[in-house]
């Protein structure tokens, strides 16, 4: 009897899970007669050979006028990749949100704007009401979900450009140009050989800071000034933007040069990321300028609030570009667009500084003269009726004699 149970349940169970499955199988053919793009590019990729569009969507949207199809979220994704999502969530873009969020002009601007212009880079971390951070599908676009497409550095090229132009610096240098050349990685790294594909930490960080505990006093002082612009910017203030000591920072460096050391000597290595550091303490030193210069003129209400905040965006693009330039070695980033064009701000705005305080004293000598014209013409005033009241008394008394 019990046996005769047994397999009574046994066939309910492969029943309910047959029905399942041609539920599921029903439910993907009927997403695409109406998606057809999406499962095209879903075929395209390998996960279209043993997934169906139900297991990221869910089966409440079955067609037109039913249930709202459910949004994959990293928690969807950990599913099968855990791993990576982990990683994910140790690096930098799990804070993209964070980031872009700590940017008064981000507050300010108008969200049609910021839409297009800001969220569309920084949702990459985006924050999901599961407690999920993450979207994947800025890196592995849907719906072919490529590890090789989001393995090119042209992947990167979507938002590692602008005022942060990473991309165009790896494009100009050798590297880039290997890899544009030969088209392809074989002799030449992307962006992941060197900088991982998910979790995406460096030593120095997306800002160029570390803690000040091996800095001469003359960089650390530099060093202050340029992370009180970037704080007043926002970017200084969003979280895990720079390491919390120099053991944290020396041991990314040090996992940086195991990489660099696959194709190059490893004293070759240090010497040229050595270069970098120096380079990248001469741009903080051009920018404390810059910095110092603008505080002054803000403070003598030569300019406004507004203004120094476009000095300091523009003299930090001018830094990034510096020390980008200097770590993937690419001469037109680190002198041209880099510290020549931080110099040359620097320069400008010395000028500016300098034509203020001559219309200022000028502005004090108008002030004096005029003044001093004033004073002559009250005396004047003042001797010519004294003289007058003399002369008026003297013939009085003389009139009295």
């Amino acid at each position: 009897m019990r046996g005769r149970w047994g397999i009574f349940i046994l066939l309910c169970l492969i029943l309910c899970c047959t029905g399942s499955a041609v539920s599921a199988a029903t439910a993907d053919s009927s997403c695409r007669e109406c998606h057809s793009g999406a499962a095209a590019d879903l075929d395209r990729g390998i996960k279209g050979d043993f997934m169906l569009c139900t297991d990221c969507h869910g089966i409440k949207h079955t067609g037109p006028n039913t249930g709202t199809p459910g949004v994959p979220t990293p928690k969807t994704c950990a599913e099968c990749h855990e791993e990576e999502v982990a990683l994910f969530y140790e690096g930098k873009h799990y804070w993209a949100i964070d980031a872009m969020e700590t940017v008064p002009t981000y507050q300010k601007m108008p969200q049609e704007v910021t839409d297009k212009g800001c969220v569309v880079c920084h949702k990459v971390g985006q924050k999901w009401d599961d407690g999920s951070r993450g979207r994947c599908d800025s890196c592995h676009t849907r719906h072919v979900f490529s590890a090789a497409e989001a393995s090119t550095p042209e992947s990167c090229g979507t938002c590692h450009t602008g005022d942060h132009p990473q991309y165009e610096i790896w494009a100009n240098s050798k590297h880039g140009m290997l890899y544009n050349m030969e088209g392809g990685a074989e002799r030449a790294p992307g962006c992941i050989d060197c900088h991982d594909g998910h979790r995406v930490v460096t030593a120095w960080g997306f800002l160029g800071l570390r803690p000040g505990e091996r800095e001469d006093e003359e960089w650390l002082a530099a060093r202050n000034k340029v992370q009180q612009a970037l704080e007043i910017m926002g970017p200084g203030l969003a979280p895990h933007v720079t390491r919390q000591s120099y053991a944290e920072w020396q041991a990314l460096r040090e996992e940086m040069i195991v990489r660099c050391t696959e194709c190059h000597a490893e004293s070759y290595v240090r010497e040229d990321l050595a270069k970098s550091d120096a380079l990248l303490r001469e741009a903080d030193l051009m920018m404390a300028n810059v910095v110092t210069v603008a505080d002054m003129l803000y403070d003598q209400h030569l300019i406004d609030e507004q203004s120094r905040f476009m000095i300091y965006r523009d003299g930090t693009a001018h830094r990034f570009a510096t020390f980008m330039g200097g770590f993937h070695n690419s001469a037109l980033y680190s002198w041209d667009k880099g510290y020549l064009g931080l110099t040359s701000k620097m320069l400008a705005l010395r000028d500016r500084a300098m034509a203020a305080k001559k219309a200022q004293i000028v502005q004090i000598a108008v002030i004096a003269a005029l003044v001093l014209v004033v004073s002559l013409i009250v005396s004047f005033i003042y001797l010519h009726k004294r003289n007058k009241k003399e002369k008026k008394t003297e013939l009085q008394q003389t009139a009295a004699d």
